[in-house]
Parts: C-alpha cells; sequence; structure tokens
C-alpha cells in the first residue's frame, strides 16, 4: 500500500471485528481502554496486516479485505453493548465511523478519545485488568502505573478548579480584561481538559466572526480585540457595573462574565434565575460552535459563580410557581463544577445539574425546567 501508516500509539489495524468468544471480547475490551487510558488513538477494522519473512507482523497496513457479510449497524449496536457492560467506569465516548469502499466491502473506523475520568478497567467476565499503550502496543498496568494514572486524572480536575477559582478571585477584585464596575456579577467558565493552542485558528477569523462565535452573555457585543490571554469581545455598556464581556484563553478555556444578566429587580426582590438559563444556555452552544472549528471536544467542566447575591432570591419570571422568601445566603455563591463527558448532548441537558443547584441555593427544589408541571418547591412559601 502506498502512503501507508505504520501502527503505533494512536493506531492499531484489525482484520475481523471481535466474534462471539470470550477471549475475542477481552480482547477488544483491552484495546479501546488502552487507547482511551493513553492518548487516546483508531482502530481500524478490514485491514490484513503485512508480515515479515518469518510470519511476524511488521505493524504495516497490508491487503485492505474490508468486512465481507457484515452488518454494520447491528455489528455497533453489539460493541456499544460490550462497552457498556464491560468497562468500568463507562466509557464517555467511542465514535463509530464507516469507511465505504464503492463496491468493495467497507472498513469500520472506531475513534476513541483519550478520556479525562481516571483509568478504565475491563470488567468482562471478571477479567479485572487496566491497560494503556505506547509505540509498542497496549500493554497491562501495573500497580505503581494504576495509582499514577488515577493521581494524574485528579491532578488535572484540581488544575482546572485552581484556576477557576484564581479567575474569580481577579474579577472579584475587579482586574478584568475590560473595565468593569463593582455591583453582582454573572460568571461562567468552560473549561476543556484537552487544551490546545487555539491561536492558529482564531486570528484569521473576521471581526464579525469572533464576535458572533463568542458573543456576550446578555447583551451584544459592540468590540473586540486580541490581547496576551487570547481575544476578548464585550459590550462597551454606559455604567461599567453593567459590563459583559467574553474571554477566549489560548488553549481554548472560556470565560464569561456579565453583570447586565443579574440586575436586581428591586420591587422583587431578587434576580430571574429563568433569564440566567436562557442567557447561558445560549452562550454554551456558542462556545460548542466555536470548539468544533478548532477541535476541541469533551470533556470539559463547566462552572457558574454569581457574585454580590447575598440577600436576593432566585425568581422564576413569569412562570406560574409560587414565589418563596428564601433568599441566597452568601455574597460570593461559587456553584460546584460539573464534568461533561459529551458535548453533543444539548446544551439545557448538559447545563441542568447546574441550574439546579443555582435554583436550590434560592430555597427551591430546583430548576422549574426540571420540576415543570410539579408546581413544588423546596422550601415553605
Amino acid at each position: 500500500m502506498e502512503n501507508s501508516v505504520r501502527e503505533g500509539s494512536q493506531l492499531e489495524y484489525k482484520e475481523q471485528l471481535p466474534g462471539g468468544k470470550d477471549t475475542e471480547k477481552t480482547e477488544f475490551l483491552a484495546d479501546v481502554t488502552a487507547f482511551a487510558n493513553a492518548a487516546g488513538g483508531d482502530l481500524i477494522y478490514g485491514i490484513q496486516k503485512r508480515c515479515d519473512a518469518t510470519g511476524v507482523p511488521t505493524g504495516e497496513p497490508g491487503r485492505i479485505v474490508g468486512l465481507p457479510g457484515i452488518n454494520l449497524d447491528s455489528e455497533r449496536l453489539r460493541l456499544e453493548h460490550l462497552l457498556r457492560d464491560g468497562v468500568a467506569p463507562r466509557l464517555p465516548r467511542v465514535e463509530f465511523h464507516e469507511i465505504p469502499r464503492d463496491a468493495e466491502p467497507p472498513c469500520l473506523l472506531l475513534r476513541v478519545p483519550r478520556s479525562w475520568m481516571g483509568l478504565h478497567r475491563v470488567i468482562f467476565k471478571n477479567h479485572g485488568h487496566f491497560y494503556s499503550r505506547n509505540s509498542g502496543g497496549k500493554f497491562q498496568l501495573d500497580v505503581t502505573e494504576i495509582r499514577q494514572g488515577f493521581l494524574a486524572a485528579e491532578t488535572l480536575r484540581d488544575r482546572l478548579h485552581r484556576f477557576r477559582l484564581d479567575r474569580i478571585s481577579h474579577i472579584i477584585a475587579l482586574e478584568t480584561p475590560v473595565p468593569s464596575g463593582p455591583g453582582p456579577k454573572l460568571i461562567f467558565h468552560a473549561l476543556p481538559f484537552d487544551s490546545c493552542d487555539v491561536w492558529s485558528r482564531i486570528a484569521p477569523m473576521s471581526d464579525a466572526e469572533i464576535a458572533g462565535q463568542l458573543g456576550v452573555i446578555g447583551g451584544q457585543v459592540h468590540n473586540w480585540r486580541f490581547n496576551l490571554d487570547g481575544v476578548v469581545v464585550w459590550s462597551q455598556a454606559r455604567d461599567p457595573r453593567w459590563e459583559q464581556y467574553t474571554q477566549l484563553f489560548r488553549d481554548g478555556a472560556i470565560e464569561a462574565v456579565s453583570g447586565a444578566v443579574l440586575a436586581i429587580d428591586a420591587k422583587r426582590g431578587g434576580f430571574y434565575g429563568t433569564s440566567i438559563e436562557e442567557e447561558v444556555i445560549k452562550a454554551l452552544n456558542r462556545y460548542r460552535e466555536l470548539w468544533g472549528r478548532v477541535g476541541l471536544s469533551a470533556p470539559l467542566v463547566l462552572g457558574l459563580t454569581l457574585a454580590g447575591v447575598r440577600g436576593q432570591k432566585v425568581l422564576p419570571g413569569q412562570e406560574p410557581w409560587r414565589e418563596i422568601e428564601d433568599t441566597i445566603d452568601r455574597d460570593l455563591l461559587i456553584l460546584p463544577e460539573v464534568m461533561v463527558q459529551d458535548i453533543s448532548r444539548s446544551a439545557a441537558t448538559l447545563l441542568s445539574p447546574v441550574f439546579d443547584m443555582l435554583w436550590s441555593a434560592g430555597g427551591w427544589r430546583g430548576s422549574p425546567r426540571s420540576r415543570e408541571g410539579s408546581g413544588g418547591t423546596g422550601a415553605t412559601a
């Protein structure tokens, strides 16, 4: 085969799909988890490997044989079921792609992203082993390597959490990329685990593209500029207290700050939680489109923070929910982060745990979105 690519740490060829034998199923699960526990990679089925004079595979692709007589849809369902029940914890995502070959039998590509959940173990038939991968192929992890793998995942989550807290402290101190004033603020962070340098793909975009892809929460973009951290867009509000900006960092992380969306209804003594949900959902939809353009994917961490909200109610807008008298008991409301494994799900679904926590902070059972039709709350009116 001309221009062939040799197997390596992120690529392996297989001639046939795993069959019904337990050994074949275990081998399949070991292959997939090895990629997930390392740097991710591709399994391509329907490729016959080339062998040397002694019959030992060289790692180079030989003949493309495809997968004759295979119903790829049913095989995908079978393998997805095997992955769901044979791996712990469950893998966040494995992509199946058919490779058509005109009149010839197709091949099948399994794309396995790197998992940031910690290590995944093969539990099929009580197998119980952890695998990873290097340039020589997959290998079984020993006790020390298993411990290091779990520590690495925890360290990354801790690093993202510390980054978020550091950014919040700067925002509260009004050390922001555009001038802002004191007052209530919504702070939304969307932090990918697998960072990359997005600069080369952002710099050539037009002004309108940059403004449209980032936007601001609760307003319209009126200006933008590159800065040391990446690129920032903002609303240029007349009153600095209502300023809104969105900062895209060079590694793909996004920080959005808005004073306007937390405008207090003085008569009702609070802010509208429904408005916050709508604006944050729209923002996340924009970010997902941008990440797709620059090649970033899940997992990622979502974090919502409200500053300057002690004594304020979370108001349900015009929905027919009875209003409660409970108020937020702290000035800085840092809601726990939510880790997202599948970015293809709707923004409302991904943000649902965040919104439930926001409403609970104001005495409600959860967001109106999750309790629609119940009319109940977790507090006494």
